[in-house]
């Protein structure tokens, strides 16, 4: 399932996607925490770490299954920073991790004494920033997208608190030394968990310094070994390899660039993205003196494609806005088997089993089923 998350929701309404965890859509909201789990239509909420002042690291609340424990029962883990002496920036790599157990109990704090953080990503010129987490066999995954993954394990199960280990992405060069805030790394780059592995692809040529043209763009795909220790090259194709290909062209859709290219969870080698026809045109307006006013960006059409890697096959396309729109340059998707894991629930009720799906929904206005409310200690209708 590929799930663009609204831009803002409130806590009747307000918040951010973090992720999703099965059946459960985890969501951040002013420093609070909502659960919600589609599975029995309930909205969970969570207070915030009790700490009076820190600086989040990004989108960075996660929940990972309890070890040895009932399928269903999970820890929700965030990771939080003070900031400097000087107030500004996070003190990095000095850093917190709170975690909270299903149905209750208070936030458990972990204190460490620091992140195996490379010094280059704690300062003065880059931080390390999670783009993107995630869990997977237990352990938590937190990740940078333009440097690479802080790796969490043994959150509550050991008396010397979590174990973390810093793990550097492929492809660790030029694009990693540009500033954030002009520079939107998952508009090229995505990571997660697909058929039981941790797999990474990317844009390689795009937003460099060594930029290259549009139909010379490499995408790479990688995978990182089961011990989490070492990268393997998977595949590679350039993008004029994609649009030369027979079903690109009989679907008649644009050459531009994939964005947002994400992979399937459960699908090896199947990757989705999202391709923006613009055209750049005349502002329709002269100055006082009978001057063109410049050239803006006119979106023609935006499309989302299903795209088999190994084959080099446009396996779908979908027109995702009736109306062309700029809006899905600046959206976040996320990979997930979210209602995948609601589909097998619901096999497993009629007939003992279940069987794993993936489908792709899209959700931007923030529209939804009726939700009801839930707080730890009381429980009512919404």
């Amino acid at each position: 399932m590929l799930l663009p998350p609204p831009a803002r929701t409130t806590l009747l309404g307000i918040g951010e996607i973090s992720g999703t965890h099965k059946g459960i859509v985890v969501i951040y909201a002013h420093r609070c925490y909502l659960l919600y789990d589609a599975s029995n239509n309930h909205l969970t909420a969570i207070p915030p770490v009790p700490d009076s002042v820190f600086v989040p690291l990004g989108r960075s609340a996660v929940l990972v299954s309890a070890a040895g424990a009932d399928d269903d029962d999970y820890i929700l883990a965030d990771i939080v920073t003070s900031c400097s002496r000087r107030g500004i920036n996070p003190a990095l790599p000095k850093a917190t991790i709170f975690a909270r157990v299903k149905n209750g109990g208070e936030w458990i704090q972990s204190s460490i004494p620091h992140l195996p953080l490379p010094p280059h990503l704690c300062g003065p010129t880059y931080f390390f920033h999670i783009d993107t987490a995630f869990s997977f066999a237990g352990t938590i995954f937190w990740v940078d997208l333009l440097k690479g993954i802080l790796i969490c394990d043994e959150i509550l199960s050991s008396p010397q608190g979590p174990r973390l280990v810093f793990v550097p992405l492929p492809h660790c060069v030029d694009a990693h030394d540009k500033t954030r805030h002009c520079f939107s790394p998952d508009g090229h780059r995505s990571i997660g968990r697909v058929s039981g592995a941790i797999k990474f692809l990317a844009l390689i040529g795009y937003c460099e310094e060594a930029s290259c043209p549009a139909n010379e763009v490499k995408l790479k795909t990688w995978s990182l070994s089961p011990d989490f220790k070492h990268w393997k090259e998977e595949t590679t194709l350039t993008v004029g390899d994609i649009w030369a290909s027979e079903s690109f062209n009989q679907m008649g859709l644009p050459h531009v660039l994939p964005f947002s290219p994400l992979l399937g969870v459960n699908e090896d080698g199947i990757m989705y993205a999202v391709l923006n026809h613009v055209k750049e045109e005349p502002i329709p307006r002269l100055n006082e003196f009978g001057d063109s006013l410049g050239i803006q960006l006119v979106p023609k059409a935006n499309y989302m494609i299903r795209f088999d890697m190994l084959q080099n096959k446009v396996l779908s396309s979908t027109k995702i806005s009736k109306k062309p729109t700029l809006r899905w340059f600046t959206m976040t998707f996320l990979a997930s088997d979210f209602s995948a894991y609601l589909q097998d629930r619901q096999n497993a009720e009629a007939a003992g089993k279940g069987t794993r799906s993936s489908n792709v929904i899209g959700t931007s206005n923030g529209s939804g089923p009726s939700i009801r409310h839930r707080t730890e200690s009381s429980e009512h209708s919404g």
